[in-house]
């Protein structure tokens, strides 16, 4: 999925806008775990993977346990 499409979609006006409103959960190789405040919810998800984003959650720390239970180790 297309970056602008994604943050359109989850309510911002750009990529660039969502990454600034975003919190970094964790860091692998070249793939990055973020927890994103939206009018859906708190958006757990990967940059890499934006066509399968892991989930919206009523809390920061429900949308941040859902990224440290699925990373790989």
């Amino acid at each position: 999925m297309e970056q602008e499409k994604f943050a359109h979609d989850n309510g911002f006006e750009s990529y660039t806008v969502m990454i600034a409103a975003s919190k970094v959960i964790f860091r692998k190789d070249d793939c990055v775990w973020f927890v994103t405040p939206t009018e859906f919810g708190y958006l757990a998800w990967i940059d890499k993977f934006l066509d399968k984003p892991l989930g919206y959650f009523d809390t920061v720390r429900d949308a941040r346990d859902e990224i440290w239970d699925s990373h790989p180790s």
